[in-house]
């Protein structure tokens, strides 16, 4: 009874710290410029210090990480260069010359792949009916860790890979891409998206989890259970944005591409 009422504590405060932070998320991604490049500057350089400590990133590579991380994303203000092909290929060969340095290519991966998610959610933020667009591509996200979350308790059964999160489930995966395909295609419909957009929430769901995974793996090669404790119930950031980050890559490499 008592492992009952723990798991019931535990469901309910990951479910008060998820609400208040999909709140948070959505107003900032309503009011858009200044306001959601600070949150999402911010939540980068929390992240990518997580992400150093899952590849034993020494202070002075984290340091220099850190440094390239915010260049990148300074870059990407609209009174700089702002969100286009250059910020992103700045931040990239940035990042390709600290991994030349001895042991720094793990803590680069990381600078180049979080700052590109961020200026991705940037990117889509400006596009006509930009509020919609990417509230689209992370209500996905959302919509993929709820899914696969319940129907992998309720259901169970074979594991999806075992040797990396044991956890999961391939039930779990189903659920996932069910509940993502019906909110992606009910946000797209409803906000008249691009056509693409009414059938991609199942894929996503797939990109979402794959990230989850390689996030997961990071966390068994460095035996940590979490990649950081700033959020109660949750761990650390780079735990809830990690299948976040591949979907909104992908999603705005669709939309520059004239692909969405």
């Amino acid at each position: 009874m008592a492992d009952a009422d723990g798991r019931s504590s535990d469901l309910r405060l990951r479910a008060v710290i998820g609400g208040i932070l999909a709140a948070v998320a959505i107003t900032v991604l309503a009011l858009g410029g200044y306001p959601l490049w600070a949150m999402l500057a911010a939540g980068a350089v929390i992240a990518l210090v997580e992400w150093g400590g899952l590849v034993k990133a020494s202070r002075i590579r984290l340091a220099l990480a850190l440094g390239i991380l915010v260049v990148g994303l300074v870059y990407a203000l609209p009174i700089m260069w702002g969100v286009d092909r250059s910020t992103v290929a700045l931040l990239g060969i940035a990042g390709l010359l600290l991994a030349l340095l001895p042991r720094a290519s793990g803590v680069a991966v990381g600078c180049v792949y979080i700052g590109t998610a961020a200026i991705a959610i940037l990117y889509l933020r400006a596009q006509d009916n930009g509020f919609l667009l990417s509230l689209w591509a992370l209500a996905i996200v959302w919509a993929t860790d709820i899914g696969a979350y319940f129907a992998g308790r309720r259901i169970g059964g074979a594991k999806l890979a075992p040797s990396i999160s044991p956890n999961k489930t391939w039930a779990g995966l189903a659920g996932g891409m069910i509940a993502a395909a019906i909110v992606g295609g009910a946000i797209a419909g409803f906000g008249r998206l691009p056509s693409p957009a009414l059938w991609l929430g199942a894929p996503l769901a797939v990109v979402a989890q794959l990230g989850d995974l390689w996030e997961s793996a990071m966390k068994r090669r460095a035996g940590v259970k979490d990649s950081g404790k700033v959020l109660p119930g949750h761990g650390g950031l780079l735990d809830r944005v990690d299948g976040m980050l591949p979907v909104v890559i992908l999603v705005a490499a669709l939309v520059a591409n004239g692909n969405m």
